[in-house]
């Protein structure tokens, strides 16, 4: 016998699970099931489950198809109560079944949107911008590319989005265009990104703006180790190529380089076929400010992972709450911060704490002060002052030897050594960014309060439709998980044996336990 029941609608399963889809729109739908199976006693099917969900999504957040009618609303609403924010609407004409066009519709496109406490604070974070895009998991297809970037405390901020057919080379260009334009249009910046040639391309269009005023483009070395994997296929050879490209001189680049090479020589004609300066810190002049990676981004993307099953405004809209709370409540934070007294914040504080002990084993054994020109020595035992290796300091140029103080942009032990040797205070070279009084300019401004609906301004163009081309036309739900490619490779630990701890056998065939006794009873 079954054990649902055939009055158990999924109009009541979705009434029932309205507050849970409310808090998580992506909760499992095995969840579901159990939630009924609790409170009515019935096992429900899975179908039946998973169309309760779609239904309490649509009855919360509105239907996929009506909600594109919505959007010019809220468009409307943000820019009237939102003053300097940044919204650019691309649209495609409508055509009747005659093929003549319908002037009173149009259909979404494109969709960039930033708001103006978010271009606000990027001038006071980190001048790096890091850029991905990721799958929406509604009934239409499409794809949300995004902007972050850093504060001084090592905080993630978003501050631009972007609702696109997909990682084309026109939807990346307009995503950029508008990035340069609107919101980073300072000289000097990173971006960092994956290796699509979408990007690539995009970026090196004079009309996006990136090439004036000057900016550089570097690559992820995850990317770039999961491209190595597909193409050469060893692990090994991926480690080495890994710690080149996180080598912070250029003698310790060479070393893993010489590795490769006589390992398998077509792995390093792959690998010398990038521009070294884009994808090796040990050659990217200190512009990627530490950050080799593009996980900012993709960690803002798992955020947004319960948002990008939403309807499109509602994705819109939950932008704009998500982002109002969390100025709030970094506003606050860093409001009561700049009234502590305290003058750098917590991560530059641990990190020159370290720097600080590591210094106090140094010796500066000459230096020139006219060209604030320093020759630095670390030791093994204080006892001997044996060193283990000497380092040029020059204040002037600042850098080190080392390649920390140009990678990271703050003083490494040796520079903190050097200063002492002339009684000058190291925290001269800490750049503003990591100053609490920087980090609290980036969320300085709010973001102001809509009124209640019924004070909105009534929006009267042309309707805005869907794109009858994007939707899914596959059975079944769309796939909640991303991909796993060998980006996400795990090197899995080697299965001992659990009486001799040794690899490449299991205890029942362990060689090392004798055999039956055969002394007599």
């Amino acid at each position: 016998m079954s054990q649902d029941h055939r009055q158990l609608t999924s109009d009541i399963v979705s009434h029932c699970i309205r507050d849970l889809v409310n808090t998580d729109p992506l909760i499992k739908v095995k969840l579901i099931i159990s939630h009924i199976t609790g409170k009515y006693g019935y096992n429900i099917s899975y179908r039946k489950a998973w169309i309760a969900k779609v239904k309490a999504i649509e009855s919360l957040y509105g239907n996929w198809e009506t909600s594109y009618n919505d959007l010019p609303q809220w468009l409307l609403v943000m820019k009237t109560y939102l003053p300097g924010m940044i919204i650019d609407l691309e649209t495609l004409p409508a055509f009747s079944n005659e093929g003549s066009q319908l002037g009173d519709k149009m259909i979404f496109h494109r969709l960039f949107w930033a708001f103006q406490p978010c271009i606000h604070g990027f001038a006071y974070c980190k001048p790096i911008v890091q850029v991905d895009g990721t799958w929406l998991y509604g009934r239409y297809k499409g794809t949300l590319l995004m902007a972050v970037a850093q504060d001084g405390n090592g905080n993630i901020f978003p501050i631009a989005f972007a609702i696109v057919e997909g990682e084309t080379k026109d939807a990346w260009s307009f995503f950029l265009r508008n990035l340069r334009i609107h919101v980073t249009p300072q000289p000097n910046l990173c971006l960092i990104s994956d290796r699509h040639p979408s990007i690539k391309g995009a970026y090196d269009d004079p009309a996006n703006g990136w090439q004036n005023p000057p900016s550089s483009h570097v690559y992820c070395i995850r990317h770039i180790a999961q491209n190595f994997m597909r193409a050469i296929r060893d692990k090994e050879l991926r480690k080495k190529l890994v710690n080149m490209g996180y080598a912070l001189t250029e003698s310790t680049y060479n070393y893993y380089r010489t590795e490769i090479r006589q390992t398998n020589r077509d792995a390093m004609e792959w690998i010398e076929n990038i521009p070294r300066e884009k994808w090796a810190r040990a050659f990217d002049r200190g512009q990627r400010w530490g950050h080799m990676t593009t996980n900012l981004a993709e960690a803002m993307n798992s955020v947004l992972k319960a948002t990008r099953n939403l309807p499109i405004a509602s994705l819109f809209s939950a932008t704009y709450f998500r982002m109002g709370a969390l100025f709030g409540q970094r506003g606050h934070e860093w409001t009561k911060r700049l009234t502590s007294g305290q003058t750098f914040t917590d991560k530059c504080i641990k990190g020159m704490t370290e720097e600080v002990n590591k210094a106090s084993s140094h010796n500066v054994y000459q230096f020139d002060r006219e060209r604030f020109y320093f020759m630095v020595a670390e030791r093994i035992n204080r006892n001997d002052g044996r060193p283990t290796g000497t380092y040029g300091v020059d204040l002037r140029k600042r850098t080190c030897d080392c390649g920390k103080f140009q990678a990271f942009h703050l003083p490494c032990s040796h520079v903190i050594a050097a200063c002492e040797s002339i009684r000058q205070d190291y925290t001269i070279h800490i750049p503003d960014v990591f100053k609490i009084q920087h980090v609290f300019k980036v969320y300085q401004q709010s973001f102001q309060i809509l009124p209640h609906q019924d004070n909105w301004p009534q929006y009267r163009g042309p309707t805005l439709c869907h794109d009858e081309t994007m939707r899914r036309k596959k059975r079944g739900r769309p796939n909640s998980t991303r991909i796993r490619t060998e980006m996400d490779d795990v090197e899995k630990e080697k299965r001992m044996c659990g009486i001799c701890r040794e690899v490449g056998h299991i205890r029942s065939k362990c060689p090392n336990v004798s055999g039956p006794s055969n002394r007599p009873p």
